[in-house]
């Protein structure tokens, strides 16, 4: 066999086990925790977690001793999370959090979208021993404030960075903000103004910084109506994209964008070219100065495709994972998918059954092969959500897998030609 037939044969190998295997069914997928609700327990998790060493951090949005949610840890190899705090009772210490937390040191920050001084939602710090936590901020809901802040924070030196759904001086349609590691009133950087030439209400999604450039992405606002992708620096907001909510477009992104060198990825919840009537989500991306816009899948649902992404994108090397919030084969209770950052290859990795979780509302985190994550619901209890992990196959698996394959069909070959 010539050596340029025996690379094609190889490729092919790789491609088809790529996409023919499926790992979660071989036994990749493990259920960490199914939340129990009750005072003891967190419940409907909405965010992400985060990890640091042998440890798992997040947030419930309900749940623990007051029913307001908790923050908990939990072992990367599983069992009864630590309840570090539950919230009390709205009008204290914050309430219902959805969305993820950060971590500096021993301390962990967060948000809550109500509770607080004002009930119009805080900024937290907490330590990773767990107590009560330091109310940095509680929101009033002034033009001069903001308020409902439903996605999570990024930290720059002793700056905590971040935006609100409503408040601002644009008419309540949200706000950029800073904030001191120490605490005290934020600083509004920018209020949304809305369309046609503004975004309005960042949803669940973050900000994310390259340099002194902030990036990130509105539910509503631009020229369209349907959402935008933004820059902030040097004190000025830049329109990046402005969704129109077409087939070969988006609309809603109530994620947060990612970065690769130069090109900015993320997802919408709405729009593109699948059946709904609004579109079932795509995948896109974008150079950062705001041109090369480009549609790398649009979700279809059902059983082979995924609906409806809440969360964010992560990269490993030239592959990009997510997690949809309905669809896949799993009675459409969501997906954990992969796709190459130049769109071609994608792949259903799992579809959630509803006993080992529904619906997905955050986004994966990846450490090594592993990918862990959390559902709003299902799991042992049917209704409170679940903590998981997931390996994913290593390339140089899939290689020594294909050429494996390949040298077994050439001494099959080579068996035939002696008979001949």
């Amino acid at each position: 066999m010539k050596m340029r037939q025996m690379v094609m044969l190889a490729t092919g190998l790789c491609g088809a086990l790529a996409v023919g295997v499926g790992y979660a069914d071989a036994g990749n997928f493990h259920i960490l925790h199914s939340f129990t609700g009750g005072a003891t327990d967190g419940a409907n998790p909405l965010g992400s977690l985060i990890q640091s060493g042998s440890t798992l951090y997040g947030m419930t949005s309900s749940g623990g001793s007051g029913g307001n949610g908790t923050i908990f840890s939990e072992s990367t190899s599983g069992g009864n999370p630590t309840v570090l705090h539950s919230f009390t009772v709205i009008g204290a210490d914050g309430a219902n959090p959805l969305g993820s937390l950060i971590q500096s040191g021993p301390t962990l920050y967060g948000m809550t979208p109500v509770g607080g001084s004002a009930d119009n939602g805080t900024i937290f710090s907490e330590s990773t021993g767990g107590g009560n936590p330091t109310v940095l901020h509680s929101f009033t809901g002034t033009p001069s404030d903001g308020a409902t802040p439903y996605g999570s924070l990024i930290q720059s030196g002793s700056g905590l960075y971040g935006m609100t759904l409503i408040g601002g001086s644009g008419s309540n349609n949200g706000m950029i903000f800073s904030e001191s590691t120490g605490g005290g009133n934020p600083t509004v950087l920018h209020s949304f103004t809305g369309a046609p030439s503004d975004g309005a209400h960042p949803y669940y999604g973050s900000l994310i910084q390259s340099g002194s450039t902030l990036y990130g992405m509105t539910d509503s606002g631009g020229s369209s109506g349907y959402g935008t992708i933004f820059s902030y620096t040097g004190g000025t907001v830049t329109v990046l994209h402005s969704f129109t909510g077409s087939s070969v477009d988006g609309a809603s992104p109530l994620g947060s964008l990612i970065q690769s060198g130069s090109t900015l990825y993320g997802m919408t919840s709405y729009g593109g070219s699948g059946s709904s009537s609004r579109g079932d989500g795509t995948i896109f991306s974008i150079d950062a100065n705001g041109t090369g816009f480009r549609l790398l899948h649009s979700f279809t649902g059902g059983a082979t495709d995924g609906a409806f992404p809440y969360g964010s994108l992560i990269q490993s090397g030239s592959t990009l994972y997510g997690m949809t919030s309905s669809g896949g084969s799993g009675s459409n209770n969501g997906t954990i998918f992969s796709i190459d950052a130049n769109g071609t290859g994608f792949n259903v990795l799992h579809s959630f059954t509803g006993a080992d979780g529904a619906h997905p509302y955050g986004s994966l985190i990846q450490s090594g092969s592993t990918l862990y994550g959390m559902t709003e619901s299902g799991g042992s209890s049917n209704y409170y959500g679940t903590i998981f992990s997931i390996t994913t196959p290593e390339p140089a698996t899939l290689a020594l897998l294909a050429l494996g394959g390949l040298g077994l069909l050439m001494r099959r070959r080579h068996k035939e030609s002696r008979k001949l």
